[in-house]
């Protein structure tokens, strides 16, 4: 079971400390995602493909804190255990910034293939993606209260899993809608539909196993 030594070394928080600037451009590549899907829920298509940029940007700099971390975990001075924890934490949140920017980038082609988004669905991906965005405020809180609270940080991971499960519901219910949508006339849009449905189904499957990280850490800093 992981010590968590890295906590007390000034090294180590410096570690720590990025890993929460690297959770916040996480939750700022989800943001502007859901901006994204409203400005196009308006028909604002230039300013929903402006937002596609912001997206990228936040992805491109949660990459770059990534590789940092990476360089001051290979410096070693840090148990191989708690490396190891924390590399998970790194690469778990990674990814939910990477299957946000997948899909704000097949958003963006739907915009420039010139396809409209039934509203019905569009309304199912604005509260897959609003629930997505509390998952990570939760994740940002709950990595903060490791060390001050752990069972706190645990009550959070719970209720992430909570809420991913509601994402996984309302995924279904657009699946559904696609499939009714699309059995008549199958089309490439169809095929994006269903990619960008699954991609911000994957964004919530990464918070739940960032979660997961973090409450294997908070079990080992329970006294």
């Amino acid at each position: 079971m992981s010590t968590w030594i890295w906590i007390s070394g000034r090294r180590e928080k410096e570690v720590i400390l990025k890993s929460t600037d690297h959770l916040e451009c996480v939750y700022k590549t989800v943001i502007h995602l859901n901006i994204m899907l409203n400005k196009i829920q308006k028909l604002e298509y230039e300013d929903a493909q402006l937002e596609y940029e912001e997206i990228n940007k936040y992805e491109e700099e949660a990459d770059r804190i990534k590789r940092e971390i990476i360089g001051e975990l290979s410096k070693g001075n840090i148990h191989p255990m708690d490396r190891e924890d924390l590399l998970r934490l790194i690469f778990q949140a990674d990814d939910i910034a990477a299957y946000a920017k997948a899909s704000g980038r097949r958003l963006k082609l739907l915009i420039e293939l010139g396809y409209d988004i039934p509203d019905q669905l569009l309304s199912l991906l604005i509260n897959m993606v609003r629930d997505i965005v509390k998952m990570i405020e939760m994740l940002k809180q709950a990595v903060f209260q490791i060390t001050k609270d752990p069972r706190k940080s645990l009550e959070m991971t719970h209720a992430i899993e909570d809420i991913e499960e509601k994402v996984d519901d309302v995924r279904l219910e657009a699946l559904k809608l696609i499939f009714r949508t699309c059995s008549e006339t199958f089309d490439s849009k169809c095929v994006l539909y269903k990619e960008i449905v699954d991609n911000i189904e994957n964004t919530a499957d990464k918070c739940e196993d960032t979660g997961d990280v973090i409450r294997s850490i908070s079990l080992s800093h329970l006294k």
